[in-house]
């Protein structure tokens, strides 16, 4: 049993963790949208007017902050004004992306009941690749307008006389890639000018640009020169495990898939160094990461991107985390992919069952992280060398709210327990308020709609002793403890 020994300085605690870091993304990809979210009113599946009630009351529990929509690679063949209306006067499309037909039977006003039912704030990707400015701008105009125009009429009829209020506008996504396959110089033109009539319409939108590695944010906003102020954030993505398979992984690729958050954090560095150097002070251009999480071999277009979500997920989703918070001061959205069945998902469903992922559970334990200001923390415990980087594999977060103090544990040794001991340097401890652990026997141990109580948190034993924290932490867990501190 290793020995783990923590020190964290809650009186330096600086940036504030955006809630909108723990945000999620949905796309019309495999069986995420129809199916896992939308069944229609005459499903046999319990629902509201075609929400599938099961999938709304587990994701209202997480409190999501913020919800990215349409797309992903399908934002910029989908056209919003298809997803609006009689429902049986909506066209059917071909997603060219994902090879499968779209009855636009969820469309903008679903998406935001949706949002509205889970308490989330709606993210909006619009099409840039095979679209153009004025139908992006008479979305949001659709989407925010107060005033009476054809577009606001047209929303009323259609259920919703009052503005939706979107905040968070993308515009375009993967524009090097699926969106188009433009060099960085194009899109900066198409983006200056989708920007203008955007802004134009309303100035409280936040404009996100598609970013990419370093060299496509370098060679983007110079094309933007001298109206930089028209980018609030870009938004970079990155998925991890390419090639690894979902649950029969061997004990060598678990390991080497926290490299993985190493190679993520690497990526954030870079394209939080040049929106810093784009930055004046007059206007902050921000980082987000609206699309990341694991993507295995058992994802394909074939299968819908499904595959199963182990232990080791929650490893990964809690290391990332643990990374997140060290970006602060410059990330202020991440989003998942996917919300349901696709990807590294927080709910599989399967016809009329359902299970909750350990991913699911990390979000859980997480909630008390969010609008905290992140404390200085020193580890020294247990580490392993991979590819020559050393990896420790008991990795600690905290956060301070006020008089209390979450933190966030994970210990990614596949065989030891380690004893953590965890002090409060200038601090003193009054109590433990709660304490959760996440773990199991095997870390590919999963949750299906089948077998869905396989893996969920449960309480955790902590002491304080000599006015720090004495926890054993099982092998392969993330835990979360809050505690009220005194002066």
């Amino acid at each position: 049993m290793g020995s783990v020994d923590v020190q964290i300085e809650v009186g330096n605690a600086g940036a504030k963790v955006e809630p909108n870091i723990y945000g999620h993304f949905a796309e019309h990809l495999g069986r995420c949208i129809y199916g896992g979210i939308w069944v229609g009113e005459n499903s046999s599946i319990p629902n509201d007017n075609g929400l599938r009630l099961d999938t709304v009351e587990a994701l209202k529990q997480l409190e999501l902050p913020v919800l990215r929509w349409p797309g992903g690679c399908f934002a910029d063949n989908y056209h919003w004004r298809d997803g609006i209306g009689p429902r049986d006067k909506r066209p059917t499309r071909l997603n060219i992306w994902w090879h499968q037909g779209e009855s636009n039977a969820f469309g903008t006003h679903e998406f935001m009941r949706f949002c509205r039912a889970i308490g989330t704030e709606p993210y909006l990707c619009a099409n840039v690749g095979s679209g153009d400015p004025e139908e992006a701008r008479s979305w949001l105009e659709y989407c925010n307008s107060t005033q009476v125009t054809s577009l606001t009429k047209e929303r009323a009829a259609n259920g919703d006389p009052e503005p939706f209020g979107v905040k968070h506008w993308g515009i375009g996504n993967e524009n090097w890639g699926c969106g188009g396959s433009m060099t960085p110089e194009h899109y900066a033109d198409l983006y200056r000018q989708f920007a203008t009539y955007l802004d134009g319409c309303d100035r409280n939108a936040v404009l996100i640009a598609c970013g990419g590695g370093q060299k496509w944010n370098e060679r983007f906003l110079d094309g933007l020169k001298g109206y930089e102020h028209l980018v609030d954030a870009i938004a970079v993505h990155h998925y991890s495990g390419h090639g690894l398979p979902d649950v029969t992984y061997e004990d060598r690729q678990y390991y080497g898939l926290l490299t993985a958050v190493e190679a993520m954090n690497r990526h954030l560095e870079d394209a939080a160094r040049v929106c810093r150097e784009r930055s004046s002070e007059r206007h902050q251009v921000k980082l987000i990461m609206d699309e990341w999480g694991t993507w295995y071999r058992e994802a394909t277009v074939e299968s819908g991107l499904r595959q199963e979500s182990t232990m080791a997920d929650a490893i990964f989703a809690g290391l990332s985390f643990h990374m997140f918070h060290r970006h602060a001061a410059d990330l202020v959205m991440t989003n998942m992919a996917q919300t349901v069945n696709v990807l590294q998902a927080l709910v599989l469903t399967a016809g009329p069952k359902l299970c909750l992922t350990p991913t699911y559970w990390v979000y859980d334990l997480f909630k008390p992280h969010r609008a905290g200001q992140v404390a200085p923390t020193t580890v020294r415990g247990p580490s392993l060398t991979l590819g020559g980087r050393v990896i420790g594999l008991c990795s600690v977060s905290a956060t301070v709210t006020g008089k209390e103090a979450a933190v966030s544990l994970v210990n990614a040794d596949l065989e030891s327990a380690c004893e953590v001991r965890a002090s409060f340097p200038g601090s003193s401890l009054a109590q433990v308020k709660s304490a959760r652990v996440l773990t199991s026997a095997n870390v590919r141990d999963h949750n299906t709609p089948e077998s869905p109580d396989v893996i969920a948190p449960t309480a955790l034993d902590v002491k304080i002793a000599e006015g720090a924290l004495a926890v054993t932490l099982p092998a392969c867990a993330v835990a979360m403890v809050e505690v009220v501190l005194s002066d």
